[in-house]
């Protein structure tokens, strides 16, 4: 795959990161609050992908991490995660949280990242403490 770059978001981004969560996530609405952090992956300058995030105090909880189905296994969920994890332990984060469908592939990138599972079902909660 060409080169793709990941940064946050701007304004003029947020149509197409609502646009993404609609192909990708049907059934969700996006609830976005004035400390949210998007960020995008994009390439050539059109997004493939976001990650979403919303940091309160030392916790943080990720609401969405997606990539256009064309644009995956290129490494660009991994990229977005990296990043965001990067931004997230910078601001002392303590705890990180995410929920993921117990059948979603992406659970095993979340698993990658350090994250462990809180409780199972339908729904997993992956948590990740700061690295020491």
């Amino acid at each position: 795959m060409d080169m793709f770059s990941v940064r946050k978001a701007k304004p003029s981004d947020m149509d197409a990161v609502r646009q993404m969560v609609s192909i990708l996530f049907p059934s969700a609405r996006l609830r976005q609050l004035p400390e949210d952090v998007f960020l995008v992956a994009e390439k050539e300058g059109i997004p493939i992908g976001f990650c979403h995030y919303r940091i309160r105090k030392k916790a943080c909880y990720i609401a969405g991490l997606g990539v256009l189905p064309q644009y995956r296994e290129h490494g660009v969920g991994t990229r977005l995660m990296a990043e965001a994890l990067y931004r997230i332990d910078r601001a002392g984060v303590q705890k990180t949280y995410l929920k993921v469908r117990a059948l979603n592939h992406a659970a095993k990138l979340y698993l990658g990242f350090g994250f462990y599972e809180k409780r199972a079902g339908d729904t997993i909660t992956l948590v990740r403490k700061k690295p020491s």
